[in-house]
């Protein structure tokens, strides 16, 4: 359903200026475009579309995004769905359940750790020696995440991981599953068609017309754009299975999902129990702060990148490395706030987020590196989606999600 702003008790001139926002940063060439939706008790109350997706290509609502690391969002609740059918428990061990991984410090690392952040898994795209145009082949690369070495003892840090946590996920599903389907199929079968995304899927033909395509302006290209463009543009197809970024969907589907998370599906479909929503969407990252853990990389390009968590930033501090001002930004201390939903929670203090900094403390977000994120602030009954076509990389994006999220909410009069 559609409602105008004022019969959602919300201002349109404030949401006039969320677009506007959006539309300064395509005039400054930092991003080429975007679709952005707002909702207010699960009612669409605004929408736009702004800029272009490719050349001569306007954006549209029924574009379909890669949503990176936002696709960890769906396969953290296909996690959450199996610890209810009882295949597996937060505490199992990894390698109870995905064999071979208990090596080299990962034998104590539990599935909880893994939807944390906390395993000591070290993070990388794609897990060496496995080459980026096997983005998507999630068997070879759970065989490559089993024999790599912690980086710290399981519990005792936070590092974001860009694909080795949640593909191990992934390939936990499949070793799991009764029925032995694929990744793909599962995603398919037990969250997308049940809940009517039926333009979300992981992997997508390279030719799709609604494929929105990695691109990077002119102003945020960097050393290694050219081959993310091709990890992300050229090697993942319609069979690509990454878990951890791999899904591509449309900004209804999202909404139709973020509304199922929190237990409001339009067709009935109970997606989480509403203990284990409530359970899942606390901070399970308690006191620890994210922390920097020097990425995993085959290529010396993205191994410049120290001192970054995600694909995200490698670009940027790969532009540091040749003089500019990514090289001089300190990793800023703010609390991990990791849920098991794939995303983080608000909580309490002024530090940076992707939340926003007046979102209610028990809000949820989900990020994408780069490009894409949306935000839930139950208190306020509030839905935020942005999706944006053209990097831009590093803390910056963060704080444009922080400055989004914070334009939407200052929307709501009531």
């Amino acid at each position: 359903m559609i409602l105008k702003p004022s019969d959602a008790g919300m201002d349109e001139a404030a949401l006039a200026r969320l677009d506007a926002s959006v539309q300064a940063d395509i005039d400054a060439g930092l991003h080429y475009g975007a679709s952005l939706l707002v909702a207010r008790g699960g009612n669409v109350v605004h929408r736009a579309n702004l800029g272009t997706v490719a050349p001569n290509r306007p954006a549209a609502s029924d574009d379909r995004y890669l949503l990176m690391s936002m696709s960890k969002a769906f396969t953290a609740v296909m996690v959450l769905r199996a610890i209810e059918e009882h295949r597996f428990r937060l505490d199992t061990r990894v390698d109870e359940v995905l064999p071979g991984f208990g090596y080299g410090g990962k034998e104590e690392a539990t599935i909880q750790q893994l939807l944390c952040h906390t395993a000591g898994v070290p993070t990388a795209l794609v897990p060496p020696p496995v080459p980026l145009t096997a983005v998507g082949d999630l068997a070879r690369k759970a065989k490559a995440i089993n024999r790599l070495k912690a980086v710290y003892k399981p519990g005792t840090r936070c590092a974001y991981t860009s694909g080795t946590g949640y593909d191990a996920l992934g390939q936990i599903l499949v070793e799991t599953d009764p029925k032995r389907r694929s990744f793909n199929r599962i995603a398919k079968e037990e969250l997308f068609d049940p809940l009517g995304m039926h333009a979300t899927s992981f992997g997508l033909r390279v030719d799709d017309p609604k494929r929105v395509p990695v691109s990077f302006t002119r102003a945020n290209e960097a050393p290694t754009s050219s081959l993310i463009g091709r990890t992300l543009n050229d090697w993942m197809g319609p069979d690509g299975e990454l878990p951890a970024g791999g899904a591509f969907a449309e900004i209804d589907d999202l909404l139709l999902f973020t509304e199922a998370l929190i237990g409001r599906s339009k067709n009935g479909y109970q997606l989480l129990s509403p203990k284990m929503f409530d359970l899942a969407r606390r901070n399970h990252t308690g006191d620890l702060k994210l922390e920097a853990i020097p990425p995993l990389e085959r290529f010396a390009m993205l191994r410049q990148a120290l001192g970054t968590t995600s694909i995200f930033q490698f670009v940027a501090a790969a532009r540091g490395a040749r003089g500019g001002a990514a090289s001089q930004e300190k990793f800023p201390d703010f609390p991990a706030n990791f849920t098991l939903l794939g995303g983080y929670v608000r909580g309490a203090g002024q530090y940076l987020t992707p939340v926003g900094l007046t979102a209610s403390p028990n809000a949820l977000a989900a990020v994408g590196g780069a490009s894409t994120g949306w935000v839930i602030d139950t208190e306020r009954d509030l839905t935020f989606i942005f999706l944006s076509a053209g990097f831009v990389e590093g803390f910056a994006h963060l704080r444009r999600l922080s400055r989004l999220a914070d334009l939407a909410i200052a929307a709501v009069k009531d």
